[in-house]
């Protein structure tokens, strides 16, 4: 059974942080350069654990600075600014032996409740597990896919708040 807390960062234990920050690091997709830091100013965490306590994913609400926005929707080519998109869901990472699972999409499902009433965005690699996963949570691609200077390409992915008012 697996079992989900989400924090603010600020009410994390140190240790909690460093295992969070250690399964993104794990997860490849971030540079940890200055990780710790972002980890401290996301908006919430969440933590997903087996009954032996094992951190097996986590994922996280940000609200990233004007720049790094800017700049993902340049890249992107988005049709949209990135001022109407505040909010940035990400650092959703499984562990290895639980991916397939269908894990992530619990983690990102709990964590959008946080900010029903806000526009999201979200960047993941180029892959068709992602996208279809992705739709299924209300995300749309917006622009054009553009490379992560990491050997992959990312797509930007938009959840639009007025889509789930009611």
């Amino acid at each position: 059974m697996l079992t989900s807390s989400i924090f603010l960062p600020s009410d994390c234990a140190a240790q909690a942080l460093a295992d969070f920050e250690q399964l993104v690091i794990e997860g490849g997709a971030v540079n940890p350069e200055g990780l710790a830091q972002r980890i401290r100013e996301a908006s919430r965490l969440l933590f997903l654990r087996a009954s032996d306590d094992q951190l097996v994913g986590v994922g996280a609400l940000k609200h990233p600075r004007a720049g790094y926005r800017n700049k993902v929707f340049a890249d992107a080519r988005a049709t949209v600014s990135a001022d109407e998109y505040p909010v940035e869901l990400g650092w959703v990472v499984v562990a290895k032996s639980y991916q397939g699972r269908r894990i992530s999409t619990r983690i990102v499902g709990e964590l959008l409740t946080f900010a029903k009433n806000e526009n999201i965005f979200a960047t993941t690699r180029a892959d068709e597990r992602v996208l279809s996963f992705a739709f299924d949570c209300g995300f749309k691609i917006n622009g054009k896919p553009f490379p992560s200077g990491r050997g992959y390409d990312l797509v930007l992915y938009l959840r639009n708040a007025h889509d789930y008012l009611r």
